[in-house]
């Protein structure tokens, strides 16, 4: 069979005799013989989507709001989390190459080595946070605090 050109006018013309025929229910190479073309270019006609010239349905809905996730904060209160400080755009971009497109999860990897960072920056915050209330004590019972009292 030989090539030809064809206009996108012909083109659309020939694709849709080729989905009429089909519908007809002739095999691929019954409709590749009348209309002069090989079978698989029947069979690609037919696995695309013909080009819509009027929009059938209705237009999308706009995106619905993600979902905002929430944590429990030991009062009971529930809030979403959020950032203290505003991080780095080249960070922002690292994670998000790094998360699940399907999930939007980090990997397990990544986030317990996150998560035991801050675990022990929490803690070095809590000690510091101690240390300067048994400061504070001291400064105003004018005694030393009893190292029960400086917990880590």
């Amino acid at each position: 069979m030989a090539t030809t050109h064809l206009t996108p006018a012909e083109r659309t013309t020939r694709d849709d005799r080729i989905r009429q025929l089909a519908a007809d229910n002739l095999s691929h190479r019954a409709i590749a013989r009348q209309v002069g073309v090989h079978h698989t270019t029947v069979a690609r006609i037919l696995r695309t989507a013909p080009e819509p010239t009027e929009r059938t349905t209705p237009a999308p809905a706009a995106p619905a709001a993600p979902v905002e996730r929430t944590i429990t904060l030991t009062s009971g209160e529930v809030r979403a989390p959020r950032l203290l400080h505003d991080l780095d755009p080249r960070t922002i971009q690292d994670l998000n190459c790094l998360m699940d497109a399907r999930t939007g999860a980090l990997p397990e990897p990544i986030r317990r080595y996150l998560r035991a960072a801050a675990d022990a920056r929490r803690t070095s915050l809590r000690a510091t946070a101690h240390r300067f209330a048994a400061e504070e004590r001291t400064a105003e019972t004018g005694r030393a605090p009893s190292r029960a009292q400086v917990a880590p």
